[in-house]
């Protein structure tokens, strides 16, 4: 009996390794606060899982997920899936969209990465799709490693006026400005991380009578296990 029960025991945890070697990066549990621009407004706190790593040819950024189809060191071209959440409100009853498309990038000179992915919502939620552009690189100072990108975004009619629509007011194809920064910083076998992503709105959601600014700000925070 005790050999059968060390050697389910073995079992066991070389079943638990296998499952858990493929992960890499930091994995862990956040808070987000989102200060979005819709008008009265309560600042939106959630509780979300982050990952700045992968599992396999998994990729993970935050609320995006990639799977590498094809690259040659210099070009690469992946499958993606991100979650809207930074659009979402409560008070308007604005949901969260699950996107799916790909992506072309391109890797340039001095550390730089420029990708262009299409994304289209598979949710039902807004039905729209979005083009979004990305340039970003990742730094390291001293022991913390930086993030960051800046972004443009072409929104198409349908995911504008789900989120932006209000009685008669149906806006058109909208546009939006991005910056983000994420740190990480790991301590032992343990990780900390924080980050901030912000966008800005072109006039096709300002004029919206249920918006207040211009802009949208995600701020979030966190710990994990470094794998």
């Amino acid at each position: 009996m005790k050999t059968l029960l060390l050697l389910f025991t073995f079992t066991l945890q070389t079943f638990a390794f296998d499952i858990i070697k493929p992960a890499y990066g930091l994995w862990g549990i956040g808070v987000g606060i989102l200060d979005n621009n819709y008008k009265d407004e309560d600042l939106q706190t959630s509780v979300a899982p982050y990952i700045f790593g992968g599992y396999g040819d998994l990729n993970f950024e935050a609320n995006r997920a990639t799977y590498t189809l094809w690259g040659n060191g210099t070009m690469y071209t992946s499958l993606v899936g991100q979650l809207r959440t930074h659009q979402k409100s409560d008070k308007y009853d604005k949901k969260v969209a699950f996107e799916l498309g790909a992506d072309i990038g391109v890797i340039l000179p001095y550390g730089f990465v420029t990708r262009l992915a299409l994304l289209g919502d598979v949710s039902g939620v807004h039905k729209g799709y979005e083009l979004d552009y990305q340039l970003f690189r990742h730094d390291t100072i001293g022991p913390i490693a930086l993030l960051s990108s800046v972004g443009m975004q072409y929104q198409s009619d349908a995911l504008s006026n789900y989120y932006y629509g209000f009685n008669s007011y149906k806006p058109d194809a909208s546009y939006s400005g991005e910056l983000e920064f994420i740190a990480t910083l790991p301590i032992d076998d343990f990780g900390l991380f924080a980050g901030v992503r912000s966008y800005w709105f072109s006039s096709q959601v300002t004029d919206s009578p249920i918006v207040a600014s211009s802009n949208t700000t995600l701020y979030f925070f966190g710990v994990g296990y470094e794998f």
